[in-house]
């Protein structure tokens, strides 16, 4: 079954329960009373709220980490945190968590592979996250049909991440997307030096809204492609050389290797099963020696001066992750403020000391 027929399944039947989707560790819940769409949680960082108050310019980074290190002394939620010490009302609180569920639905129209399992009852749910008006499952298909639609149009003009926008020559306004609070945003990062990815990073979009107004902007000619991605060309079938080099990597302790063999072999292959409990393996075992080599208390710092990042670093992630070693953060805020998520968070901060950028200490 696909989204939408699940969806339908659930519509018709005026269920009361948890659809729970998941894919390469990825897990989304959607919560439902009577056909009608209440709540949604996701363990995908982009998707978490604080990415959202940070978007709108509501929170900074700073701010937000302050926030979760008081969320940790107190044990309050982040909402009754941020309504407390720091000023937000309560719409933009609700209207964030609005936006956030949505999210993570509307992403679900974009899998193209996953499980899912459907479950009775919303005990789970946490009360304060309920939305006060339902979403209707029409208005969740039509919704996401459309993204669909425009996220194909937009995915065959620039296949991957690697494109880089600039503004088109003489444009300084935006016309008729002024009005636009995401379309302006994204327009004001756009540099002609960092790529897609670069642009969602920094200003903390959620992935489908940020890349909307990428589109928004393109087909309007408000901007251009300064260097404009190649496609990747299709690698000849050899995935069961590949998986068994994945598992010999396993094997020898090369688990950063393995991940990343089987990950694209899951690609080719998502419903082997084999690959699939690799995958988890390689991903735990990663996952802990990554926890070793970064220790969540410790404090990195820059071994080189701040304006030399830029000929070291090679990818929009790095130089994000790089551009947030202050010194003052430890491993465990830069993971909670980054949208990057644990794994990749760890990952880029052994690649920045492996290769001497960074050094940790101990926090004070």
């Amino acid at each position: 079954m696909n989204i939408p027929e699940i969806l339908q399944w659930v519509k018709f039947g005026q269920k009361t329960g948890c659809l729970a989707a998941e894919r390469k560790g990825i897990v989304k819940k959607v919560f439902v009373d009577k056909g009608l769409i209440v709540s949604s949680s996701s363990n995908d960082p982009k998707e978490y709220l604080g990415q959202i108050f940070v978007f709108f310019g509501w929170l900074t980074e700073e701010k937000l980490n302050e926030a979760f290190k008081l969320q940790g002394e107190t044990n309050k939620l982040l909402g009754r945190i941020l309504t407390e010490s720091y000023g937000l009302k309560d719409n933009q609180i609700l209207h964030a968590l609005k936006v956030k569920i949505e999210e993570t639905i509307y992403d679900l129209f974009l899998w193209e592979e996953g499980k899912f399992i459907f479950s009775e009852g919303i005990d789970e749910m946490r009360e304060h996250d309920r939305l006060d008006t339902a979403i209707t499952i029409d208005q969740v298909m039509f919704e996401g049909a459309r993204r669909l639609d425009e996220w194909k149009e937009f995915r065959k003009e620039f296949p991957n991440e690697d494109v880089v926008f600039k503004a088109r020559p003489g444009v300084t306004e935006l016309g008729d997307l002024e009005k636009d609070f995401v379309a302006k945003k994204i327009f004001k990062s756009i540099d002609g030096i960092k790529n897609l990815r670069g642009v969602l990073l920094d200003t903390h979009a959620p992935e489908y809204r940020g890349v909307e107004a990428l589109a928004k902007l393109y087909w309007g000619k408000y901007i251009e492609p300064a260097k404009k991605a190649i496609s990747r060309p299709k690698q000849t079938d050899m995935k069961k050389i590949i998986l068994q080099e994945a598992v010999e990597s396993f094997k020898s302790g090369k688990f950063e290797l393995s991940y990343d063999m089987v990950e694209q072999y899951l690609l080719r292959e998502p419903n082997d099963a084999e690959a699939t409990t690799l995958f988890q393996m390689a991903r735990d075992a990663l996952l802990k020696s990554l926890r070793v080599a970064c220790p969540s208390g410790a404090v990195p710092r820059l071994t080189i001066d701040f304006s030399q990042l830029s000929e070291k670093v090679f990818s929009s992630k790095e130089g994000y992750l790089a551009s947030r070693v202050n010194g003052q953060w430890d491993v465990k805020s830069l993971v909670m403020v980054s949208p990057l998520g644990e794994m990749e968070s760890l990952r880029i901060l052994k690649k920045l000391s492996d290769e001497g950028l960074i050094k940790f200490s101990k926090g004070t």
